[in-house]
């Protein structure tokens, strides 16, 4: 969780950037290590939520502005919010459900969503990670649950993220111990995809990130319905959405290009359509 030091002015706590097929978010908070005030929040969820809509998007990239990802919920907001008004407990319980829309709509829409960690993702900024489909992290990243530290339960679905993600008990250890997890130590447990040497969108990263804005994303939105089902549905509810997604995606123009250019001996040049 952020450091409880004095806020500095900013023009706006998100920047959205679309390249092609490929919406860029980054949480613009750097001299907070970009932790969530209940106005980023607001303009994360409606800026992931109009990605999701948006057909001319294929992926969504979620990173962090300077030296870190997200460092969760900003303590000192917190602090004098409560000061002004003294929420009950359902009136919180509704503001944490608002949030959670966004993890939702992350691990859901029928985009690719990638998180890039450039630094320190805690808390909610870590949650905001694992509802991903896929996290890229420099090197250099620490990642941490940070609840316990503030005496906090979790929210925003990262007790569901953690289980599925390396396990019932490992999920547990991670929650109670709250200790810090390197990048090195996340990739082999299975919370990060990927690790890459140098920050922002450079290098491996944009290669990575580049492979996914740029492919078939008629196919991916389809491959990630079955993935999503595939969390809670049966083998034969599983076999029934691929058979039926599969013959929806047969007539997209990606699969003509597909099979042009392997006549062609080139790589495929996908449109999305």
């Amino acid at each position: 969780m952020s450091d409880p030091s004095a806020d500095t002015a900013e023009e706006s706590p998100l920047l959205i950037e679309t390249q092609g097929r490929l919406r860029i978010l980054t949480l613009n908070r750097p001299h907070r290590m970009n932790a969530l005030t209940p106005e980023l929040h607001h303009q994360l969820r409606k800026a992931v939520l109009d990605a999701a809509e948006d057909g001319e998007v294929g992926t969504v990239l979620l990173t962090g502005a300077g030296r870190g990802f997200c460092a969760g919920g900003d303590i000192k907001a917190s602090s004098d919010r409560a000061r002004q008004k003294r929420e009950t407990v359902e009136e919180r319980a509704e503001s944490l459900r608002q949030h959670g829309q966004t993890t939702i709509a992350l691990n859901q829409m029928p985009k690719i969503t990638v998180a890039l960690i450039n630094g320190a993702a805690a808390g909610a900024g870590l949650t905001l990670a694992l509802a991903c489909d896929i996290r890229i992290a420099v090197k250099t990243a620490i990642l941490r649950t940070a609840y316990a530290q503030i005496a906090l339960a979790g929210d925003l679905g990262i007790s569901y993220f953690l289980t599925r993600l390396v396990g019932p008990a490992k999920a547990r250890e991670l929650m109670f111990f709250n200790e810090k997890i390197p990048a090195e130590q996340a990739y082999q447990i299975g919370l990060v995809n990927r690790l890459v040497d140098e920050p922002g969108l450079t290098g491996q990263s944009l290669e990575l990130i580049n492979q996914l804005a740029e492919g078939p994303s008629v196919a991916f939105r389809y491959m990630k319905e079955n993935l999503v089902l595939a969390e809670s549905g049966s083998l034969e509810q599983v076999i029934e959405q691929e058979a039926h997604n599969s013959a929806l995606a047969v007539r997209t123009e990606d699969v003509k290009e597909a099979a042009k250019a392997f006549r062609e001996k080139r790589p495929p040049k996908f449109s999305g359509r």
